[in-house]
C-alpha cells in the first residue's frame, strides 16, 4: 500500500513536525545541513540487519518527503521519525514526516517553493493515515508544507478478506511543532530522519541528504524505514 502526497508546483513552505513519543528513543538520528557549507552526521539504528525478514512476511514501513526552495534567499526543513514493535501476537509501525520550504526573490515572479511527503506499507491489516499540504505564492514570496502521519497493525495469523484496511484521519496522531528558518537572507537546508524496531529479526534504517547553492537553491530529501 502506497501512498504520495505533495503540491507538486514550485509553491511552497513547510512547518517541519516534530512529535514527541515517549516509547521513541530519539538517541538514534540521523540529521544533514546545508547552508552554504555542507554538515553531515547520520547515525543509523539496526538490528539484526543480516537476518531482515522478508517483506513478504513481516510488516515493513517506509516513511519520508522531500522539500526544495528556488530564490535569493531560501529555506528548507525536512523531519522524519519510524517506529516499529512486535507487540507478540500483532505488531505496531507508526512514524510521520513532515517538509517545508520558503523562498524570497527581489525579482517579481522569482520565487519558488515545493514540498511532498510519501507512505509505502506492506504486511500491515489495518493502516491510519493523515496528511496534510499547503502552498502559498506571492509576487517575492513562495512557500509550502507538507505532512503525514499513519499508525499500521499486523495482526499474527490474520489477514484482512480483501486486503489491507485504510483509514484516513482528519486529526494529527502527534503534537507538531513547527521548526525552520528566516528566509530573509541566506541559503538554509536541514533534515533529519530517525527509525527503531524492537523485536526479533529487525531492520530499521534512515537516508538523509541537503543541498544548498548560494543565492539559487535549497534541497532536502529524507526517508525511514523499519521492518519486522
Amino acid at each position: 500500500m502506497k501512498h504520495d502526497h505533495g503540491n507538486d508546483g514550485l509553491t511552497m513552505p513547510a512547518a517541519v513536525a516534530h512529535r514527541g513519543r515517549d516509547l521513541f528513543d530519539r538517541s538514534h538520528e540521523g540529521e544533514e545541513r546545508g547552508d552554504g557549507h555542507q554538515h553531515h552526521h547520520d547515525h543509523h539504528h539496526h538490528q539484526s540487519a543480516v537476518d531482515a525478514p522478508d517483506p513478504q512476511d513481516g510488516l515493513v514501513a517506509v516513511v519520508g518527503g522531500s522539500a526544495m526552495a528556488a530564490g535569493e534567499a531560501t529555506a528548507v526543513t525536512g523531519f522524519v521519525e519510524n517506529f516499529a514493535e512486535n507487540m507478540g501476537r500483532y505488531s505496531i509501525a507508526t512514524g510521520e514526516a513532515a517538509f517545508q520550504a520558503s523562498a524570497y526573490s527581489s525579482e517579481p515572479g522569482g520565487a519558488g517553493a515545493a514540498a511532498s511527503t510519501f507512505l509505502d506499507v506492506s504486511g500491515a491489516d489495518f493502516i491510519f493515515e493523515r496528511e496534510s499540504d499547503q502552498a502559498k505564492q506571492g509576487l517575492h514570496d513562495a512557500s509550502a508544507r507538507a505532512e503525514l502521519d499513519y499508525f499500521s497493525i499486523d495482526i499474527h495469523g490474520w489477514s484482512p478478506p480483501h486486503g489491507p484496511i485504510v483509514i484516513e484521519l482528519d486529526q494529527s496522531f502527534g503534537h507538531h511543532q513547527p521548526f525552520g528558518h528566516d528566509p530573509s537572507y541566506g541559503n538554509f537546508a536541514q533534515v533529519i530522519a530517525m527509525a527503531e524496531a524492537h523485536g526479533a529479526n529487525t531492520l530499521s534504517a534512515t537516508l538523509t541528504s541537503a543541498l544548498t547553492v548560494e543565492n539559487q537553491f535549497s534541497f532536502v530529501h529524507g526517508m525511514a524505514m523499519v521492518a519486522l
